[in-house]
């Protein structure tokens, strides 16, 4: 039995508007399946609601969170929705999924795909079925929720049919969701690592953490018990449990932790720069400052600092020669970028440039229509950035898996994967 929370969030506006919820809230409890338990739910609202709306609520076990109204509604609800789901997953971290309902869905979307990022499940409902499939990118799945039943947003003659099409693939969507969710973590952790090496790639935590969660959707090393039976309070216990079972091999080597297969030896080289550029080219400079490490997350022992933009100038280490400046300005191509490429020892791109990104990519593109589309933004301008460091940021942002195939179709499109926030964060 898992548990689900329900959430809906609206302004005063919405509910006048659309006089009142846009369907009925025992629908959402309806949105799950058999071995779910709808533990809570609750509507946020930025105004007093009428007595008879009010006692409905009440009578149907929804709790109603009253905000102090501001000049901007959607803002304040949309505030004091993050805060209630943040002091609720606190108080009730046993809950896996939330069902989060509104009239204007695309407020919601940020909150789905922060809880998404936190190891959540989240199904989106809401009236616009235009709407819910803009922001299929941010939830797990979505649900046309409104009086006539579900259907309007559909805009077809089949739209029973299109409801049953629609069901079995949530089911099977779901379906492959537990499947995901049951597997071993442990043997998932083995298989992580043995793809790396034999890559000859390093493993350091902050990426493999991310690699686990995205073969079990639902991964949380704090749900899990040691060899010994304590409980984890990092993704680090879950590594050094793994090591102490036998599984993998822990080595720490000054301030990174590398992980290694059984009987796998530390080569001399794994400690230096490569020819890939490792994140550490400046720090064995600085031994005075790593010492200070108290009260930093010992997860964070893998990860060095990310380098700036010093390279950005450097395209001028010549003479002052004209000709060689403009060969370093040449342009972005394709053949420029190998998206089968990974680097751990690769540092992530700026949050900044991972920006653009996500503005370019709301639509998957494929390499050649990315590649355009930077170039484009640098000519007129609104990409200050040279030609070599553009290439860095975009041939980094494959290497640490920051984008990923939007599908099975070729030529492959892409799309920025929906922690890339986190994983920047991390590294």
């Amino acid at each position: 039995m898992s548990d689900t929370a329900i959430f809906i969030a609206a302004t005063a506006d919405d509910l006048k508007a659309n006089s009142g919820l846009p369907g009925d809230v025992n629908v959402l409890r309806n949105f799950t399946d058999s071995d779910e338990r709808v533990v809570h739910t609750e509507l946020i609202v930025d105004s007093p609601v009428p007595g008879g709306f009010l006692n409905t609520l009440n009578q149907n076990g929804v709790w109603v969170t009253l905000l102090p109204r501001s000049g901007d509604a959607d803002a304040s609800v949309l505030a004091g929705l993050m805060t209630r789901l943040q002091e609720f997953a606190q108080t009730y971290p046993q809950v896996d999924r939330y069902i989060l309902a509104g009239i204007e869905t695309s407020r919601l979307s940020p909150v789905a795909a922060s809880l998404q990022r936190a190891g959540h499940s989240v199904l989106l409902c809401g009236p616009d079925r235009g709407k819910l499939d803009a922001a299929r990118h941010d939830t797990d799945d979505t649900e046309v929720w409104s009086k006539d039943g579900g259907n309007s947003g559909r805009g077809s003659r089949d739209g029973r049919d299109n409801r049953d099409n629609r069901d079995r693939g949530r089911d099977n969507s779901r379906s492959a969701d537990k499947e995901k969710d049951t597997q071993d973590p442990f043997e998932v952790l083995v298989e992580e690592v043995s793809k790396s090496r034999k890559r000859g790639h390093r493993v350091l935590l902050t990426s493999l953490k991310q690699r686990m969660r995205k073969r079990i959707r639902r991964f949380d090393e704090t749900r899990l018990k040691d060899k010994d039976g304590r409980p984890m309070r990092k993704f680090k216990d879950f590594v050094v449990d793994a090591a102490n079972r036998g599984l993998i091999q822990l080595i720490e080597k000054g301030n990174a932790s590398h992980v290694l297969l059984p009987g796998e030896k530390v080569e001399a080289d794994e400690d230096e720069d490569d020819s890939r550029g490792a994140r550490r080219d400046d720090s064995d400079d600085n031994d005075d400052e790593d010492d200070d490490t108290d009260g930093v997350d010992p997860l964070l022992d893998s990860v060095d600092t990310v380098e700036g933009d010093e390279e950005d100038n450097n395209g001028n280490d010549d003479n002052g020669d004209g000709e060689e400046e403009e060969e370093t300005e040449d342009v972005l191509t394709p053949d420029d970028i190998d998206v089968d490429e990974l680097d751990e020892s690769a540092n992530p791109p700026p949050p900044e440039f991972m920006k653009v990104l996500e503005t370019l990519l709301e639509k998957p593109k494929t390499l050649p229509e990315l590649v355009e589309a930077l170039v484009k933004k640098q000519e007129k301008g609104d990409l200050e950035m040279k030609t070599a460091t553009l290439r860095k940021h975009l041939q980094h942002a494959f290497n640490n898996e920051l984008l990923e195939a939007a599908g099975d179709d070729k030529p492959v499109k892409f799309l920025l994967v929906d922690d890339w926030q986190d994983i920047i964060d991390y590294l």
